[in-house]
Formats: structure tokens, C-alpha cells, sequence
């Protein structure tokens, strides 16, 4: 079905290129944003004017009188009730359209509270707009608090702003929460957000007391509830009803509609599939990728709500590509920001109109990194290797938190299985370095040369991650800088943790010289530090670069080591193979 916009760029010249800026969506959610500023706008001064009621109640009345020459004036009136009307009509348009309601649970209480707004609008129209111009009524602080006082409904009152505060705080942090200003100023925002309707119920409190000591107001509240206004009452009344009915009416179309909508889908079985690692799901055809994760409770990232502006849900498209629409105009604008390969697209607005398979880049959940430990508690000698991340609290300063996790994920899976692939066990890994240890099945001149392999190991994986992130436009200025210590001696392992993965922990000389080397490292800015101990074990010449001495507290004299901008030089490939020919001729003359 031709969209409004597009209806609309048949007929004006130039629409081209107008709407290659202003696309259908970016004009619902501009219009959105821009009545919901309208009616956020209203509530804070709403708060603002009770809350002056803890200075007195002529104040409020007063700043009262300013907002109603506002808000009653002609532009006003249009103003208000047009955002209104324009926001509970985008939010129908959002339920009609989402396929799921599994979603988070932030994201789904701000949809639910925002439904709370127009019932504020719609008992603030009844009860005093409609009471002065339709029956002639005062809808000034001293009569409608007296009203409310005298009939118990001042709890109500002050019930029904709250949510539709809350929703508006949700709305302007999810809509400007990443933005530099907004996070410089999030306290005072959120201090703002907490005091402003604690003041207000207090100056409403403040002025129903007040008011309850006015023998006047008392009178005025009577004669209210008498007789002589039963008719007037039964007729706000009655408008307030039918606004109510009407609104749930509304509500309840576009719940069938969707609903409808739904069957209508499944029945026709015109269903795609989407292949995630090591799972597919099949879904009706115009779902998002975003919408089928969530509904299969696959976790998947996003923190806009899937408005394409976070891309944190993007995903890796490997097969399908032919099968996925074009990027629209906030989707490229965000995937250009980011520098995004061409494979990458953001889940939130992909909507495949055939089978596809793709990869979340962003992870939502760690994988269990450390193996099974061994039961023995004991003394022996080991090698231990740490792989720090010297510059992870640049990066951080320059990613945003969902890319600094999305590239922390990636930097424990790739040194983790490098230092696995050559033989290392994992005891630790942190935001800040790995820990890992060497000999626990093999004698010590072994477990120095698969130490040395796995540091060989990890300065490729360290070079892979950084194209790799490069490829996926994680927004860093600087590579990844890491140092590796490998260091040889005694050490009591056992393993902590009660539950099911316990780690392994390394105590005693071997650790704390270890710990000595990394100091060293990093006063001299050294990617590799590695002790002669680990060296001589190993078969080998010490390593090249700036030689080192250390004497650890408990040592017997100092040790050696050296420091440099690369590993030691390894024929691996050449052992692996001698060994493999040794173990080949072994068999074939039987020993």
C-alpha cells in the first residue's frame, strides 16, 4: 500500500529529493518526539504549579493564571490537544505494527504507562476546561482542590500525573540518553526527575490543607456537591465517561486490528526463515530480525528500542543478502555513522523478504570461558602468563558502553582461545587482563614452549580482532595494546568457585614474580616480558630486546628477563613436526 509521503511526492516537485531526507518512519518519529516534547511540556508545568503550592497558595494560583493564558489561548488549545491527538494516534500506529510484545521490560512499562496520558488529558478536559466553558464553572486551584478534598479524589489526582510523567522521562532518556550533553548532565536530570512530582504532591498537600481551614472554599465545595449542581455534575460526568469509552474503544480496534493482522499472516504461510548461530527460526513475512529474536527469546541487543539510532542490534548478514530490502534513510544515516561494513545491517529495520542467516554482533550474553578444574591442591612448578589490556581505559573513554562490551567479548573469546589452543588452562579473565597457567598436565620444558606458542598465538589474534572490529565499525581511535609476561617457577594451584566451572588459582613465587614482570612491562612499555627461567626451560637462547632484573620479596637472588615489541622466535610448526615424526617412527619400529 502506497504510504502518505509517497502519495504526497507524486504531487510536489522536488519531493525527491525533500523526502530521500524526510522518510515516512523519521516523519512518525518526529512527529512523535515533537508531541510528546508538547505534552511533556504541559506535565512539568502541571508539577511545577502545585509544587509552588508549598509557598502558598496564592503563588500557585497566580502561576496558574500564566499557564491557563497559555494553554487556553487559541494556539495553546490547538497546541495541546493536537499533540495530544497526534501522540495517542502514532502510539495506536506502534501497536498496530509491532508484531511482539516481548520486549524489555523498560521498553514495555514505557508503553504501557504511556497510555496513562490520556486519561490526565481527558479527566483535566472534563473537570475544567469543559466545567468553565460548557457549565460556566471556576477552574481555579481553590475550587477544583476543594472539590477533590471534599470528595476523598485527591490521591487519584495525584496518582494520574505519575505515570505519565515516568513515560516521559523514559521517552527523553531513550531518546537522547547517548547524547554527550545528556550523560554530562543525567544526575541533575535524574534528581529533576525524582524531586519534581515529590515537591509537587507536597504542594498539593500543602494547599488542600490550607484550603481546609477556609471556611469560604468549604462553602463553595458544599454548594458544589448540593443539589443546585447535580445537573452540571451528571453532565462532566457524562463527557467523561463517553471520553473514556471512546478511548478504550480505540484501543481495543487497534488491538483486533493487529490481531487480524496476525492471523492473517500465519494463515497465509508465506513465512521466512531466519538462521542465527546455531539456531533458525521462521517467521511471517515483514517481521524484523529485532521482532524474531524477541520472540523466540533469542538474545539480542538494543537499546533504542529499535528506532535506528543505537546500532547495537546490528548483525552480520552471511547469506540472503539478495533477500533484504534496502537500507531506509535512518538505517544508512546510522550505518554510515558507524562505518559499517556492507553485510552489516541494523536487526531493528531489516525486515527480509526471504530466508536469510545472520550473526548479532553485539553480544547480550558471555560464553563460560574457564574448563573444568582439576581437584588436587598442591606445590609444583608452572608457567604462568598474564595478557593485559594496557590501553582498555582509552578505548572505553572513546566507545560507547555496548561496544566496549561488544569488543571485551571479543578480546576474552580470542585470547582465551588462543592461550586453549596451545595447551593453557584458564584461571581469570577480567575487563583488564587474563590469567593463565602452563604445566598443569605436561612437565615444565613443554609448558614453556606452548606458552611461548600461545604468545605467538595471541600477538596474530590481537592483529585479527583489531581488522576485525575495523570491519564491523566498532567506533575506537586507537588498536588494541596488550602485554604479555610468561614466567616460570613454583606455585600451590588448586581451585576456587563452588559452582559447576570452578577456576584454577596460583599462589606463591612463580605468581608474584610474575606480577613483578608486568610492573616491568609497563614502566617500559614493553609488549612481551618474558623471564629467563621460561627461556632456559624451553630449550632456548634468552629472548632478545631490554634485559631486566628482578628480585622478588621471598627470592633467593634476581631474575632475569627481557622485554620487547615481539615473542621470541619458535620454529613450532618445525617441533610439531618433529614430534609427530618421532611419535610416527616410534610406532613403526613397535616401542
Amino acid at each position: 500500500m502506497m504510504s502518505l509521503t509517497n502519495a504526497i511526492a507524486l504531487r510536489l516537485p522536488g519531493s525527491k529529493q525533500l523526502l530521500s531526507r524526510f522518510s515516512a518512519t523519521k516523519l512518525r518519529r518526529e512527529l512523535r518526539m515533537g508531541s510528546g516534547l508538547v505534552l511533556f511540556t504541559y506535565i512539568t508545568a502541571h508539577l511545577f504549579n502545585h509544587a509552588l503550592g508549598l509557598i502558598s497558595l496564592n503563588t500557585a494560583e497566580e502561576a496558574l493564571g500564566i499557564a491557563e493564558d497559555v494553554w487556553d489561548s487559541l494556539p495553546g488549545t490547538v497546541l495541546l490537544y493536537g499533540a495530544a491527538g497526534v501522540h495517542f494516534l502514532l502510539a495506536l500506529w506502534s501497536i498496530y505494527e509491532r508484531r511482539t510484545f516481548r520486549l524489555p521490560p523498560a521498553e514495555l512499562l514505557r508503553i504501557v504507562l504511556g497510555f496513562t496520558l490520556p486519561l490526565i488529558l481527558i479527566n483535566h478536559f472534563a473537570h475544567t476546561r469543559l466545567a468553565y466553558e460548557v457549565f460556566g464553572l471556576p477552574s481555579d486551584y481553590t475550587n477544583v482542590i476543594s472539590n477533590l478534598w471534599a470528595v476523598d479524589s485527591q490521591g487519584m489526582q495525584l496518582g494520574l500525573l505519575a505515570p505519565g510523567w515516568i513515560h516521559g522521562c523514559m521517552g527523553l532518556h531513550f531518546a537522547f540518553g547517548r547524547r554527550p550533553l545528556y550523560r554530562r548532565l543525567r544526575l541533575v536530570l535524574f534528581a529533576i526527575a525524582l524531586l519534581l512530582p515529590v515537591f509537587s504532591a507536597m504542594g498539593f498537600i500543602a494547599m488542600g490543607r490550607e484550603l481546609s481551614t477556609n471556611a469560604m472554599a468549604a462553602a463553595a465545595a458544599q454548594e458544589f456537591l448540593g443539589p443546585a449542581h447535580a445537573a452540571d455534575r451528571a453532565g462532566i460526568a457524562r463527557w467523561h465517561n463517553g471520553l473514556l469509552i471512546g478511548y478504550f474503544s480505540l484501543i481495543g480496534a487497534a488491538l483486533a486490528a493487529r490481531g487480524v493482522r496476525n492471523f492473517l499472516e500465519h494463515r497465509s504461510r508465506r513465512l521466512v526463515a531466519i538462521s542465527y548461530p546455531g539456531r533458525a527460526v521462521r517467521v511471517p513475512r515483514g517481521w524484523s530480525v529485532l521482532e524474531a529474536s524477541r520472540a523466540f527469546h533469542l538474545p539480542h541487543a538494543s537499546m533504542c528500542g529499535g528506532r535506528a539510532r543505537c546500532s547495537t542490534c546490528r548483525v552480520q548478514v552471511t547469506a540472503g543478502e539478495d533477500r533484504c530490502p534496502p537500507p531506509a534513510p535512518d538505517e544508512r544515516a546510522t550505518l554510515a555513522r558507524i562505518h559499517a561494513a556492507p553485510d552489516v545491517r541494523l536487526a531493528c529495520q531489516l525486515r527480509p523478504s526471504g530466508d536469510i542467516s545472520v550473526v548479532p554482533l553485539v553480544r547480550t550474553a558471555l560464553p563460560v570461558y574457564r574448563q573444568p578444574a582439576q581437584p588436587s591442591t598442591r606445590e609444583r612448578e608452572i608457567v604462568v602468563m598474564y595478557c593485559d589490556f594496557v590501553n582498555r581505559e582509552r578505548v572505553a573513554r572513546e566507545a560507547l558502553a555496548q561496544d566496549l562490551l561488544h569488543l571485551l567479548t571479543l578480546y576474552g573469546d580470542a585470547i582465551a582461545n588462543a592461550i586453549r589452543a596451545s595447551g593453557g588452562t584458564i584461571g581469570s579473565i577480567g575487563p583488564d587482563g587474563i590469567c593463565a597457567l602452563f604445566g598443569l598436565d605436561h612437565d615444565i620444558p613443554r609448558a614453556a614452549r606452548l606458552a611461548l606458542q600461545a604468545a605467538t598465538a595471541i600477538e596474530r589474534a590481537v592483529a585479527d580482532l583489531d581488522q576485525r572490529l575495523g570491519r564491523e565499525g566498532v567506533r575506537k581511535l586507537h588498536k588494541l595494546q596488550v602485554a604479555v609476561t610468561i614466567h616460570a617457577g613454583d606455585a600451590v594451584v588448586g581451585e576456587i568457585g563452588a559452582n559447576d566451572v570452578p577456576a584454577h588459582i596460583a599462589v606463591g613465587e612463580a605468581v608474584d614474580t610474575a606480577n613483578e614482570l608486568r610492573k616491568a612491562a609497563a614502566a617500559h612499555t614493553a609488549a612481551f616480558a618474558i623471564s629467563e627461567p621460561v627461556t632456559t626451560a624451553a630449550g632456548l637462547e634468552p629472548a632478545a630486546g631490554e634485559k631486566v632484573a628482578l628480585a622478588p620479596q621471598g627470592a633467593s637472588g634476581t631474575i632475569a628477563a627481557s622485554l620487547s615489541s615481539a615473542p621470541p622466535a619458535l620454529p613450532m610448526a618445525r617441533s610439531a613436526l618433529a614430534e609427530r615424526r618421532a611419535a610416527l617412527q616410534r610406532l613403526w619400529s613397535g616401542r
